[in-house]
């Protein structure tokens, strides 16, 4: 189960490292208000696909790792952990529309926005099932409540970049990524304390 664990791990620091190289690249994209996934287009689309990739391992090898052990935790919420790795696999794979209103016109582009939207909601689902069943005792406190505060908001984030036409959409989606990670982190370090 280790093994399972430092793989998600390692993924989600790959991810965000990636990310983060990407911003410091000149790629010509704006981080405020153009999706993250413009990145997978142009020269340097394969860092994002591998971080996309990367989320995708770290999802789908927690997901694993709960359903392995621990009897305590949410059964839906580790469906929809496992639903959001399937759908950053298909993100990952397939890469967006760099278009002026950010809709796809190709398949390509359509299928990589269908998955992101339905990843998204997928791993708030997960994130806030899966947060409030790791329930022992010892480690209730801080962890606990950064693990219920990281659902929480990128529920919240989730909700005004989907619904407030704020044209701020690239920054809401890095500060959504940096939540989800850091619950993905959080959840991984305390699944071996929870089985």
């Amino acid at each position: 189960m280790m093994l399972f664990t430092s793989i998600a791990i390692g993924s989600v620091i790959y991810s965000l490292a990636a990310v983060v190289a990407l911003h410091c690249l000149n790629t010509g994209y704006d981080a405020i208000s153009q999706p993250l996934s413009y990145h997978a287009v142009g020269a340097y689309g394969w860092l994002m696909a591998s971080a996309l990739g990367a989320f995708a391992v770290s999802a789908l090898t927690l997901a694993f790792n709960l359903e392995r052990g621990a009897a305590r935790v949410s059964r839906a919420g580790i469906a929809f952990l496992f639903g959001a790795g399937a759908c950053l696999v298909i993100a990952s794979i397939f890469p967006t529309d760099v278009t002026a209103n950010n809709l796809p016109i190709t398949v390509a582009g359509a299928i990589h926005v269908a998955a992101s939207y339905l990843a998204s909601p997928c791993l708030v689902a997960a994130a806030l099932l899966l947060s409030r069943r790791f329930d022992d005792a010892r480690r209730r406190d801080a962890a606990r409540f950064a693990l219920a505060l990281a659902s929480w908001a990128s529920l919240v984030v989730l909700v005004i970049v989907n619904h407030l036409d704020l044209h701020v959409g690239g920054i809401g989606q890095r500060v959504f990524l940096a939540l989800i990670a850091l619950w993905l982190l959080l959840t991984a370090f305390r699944v071996p304390q929870s089985t």
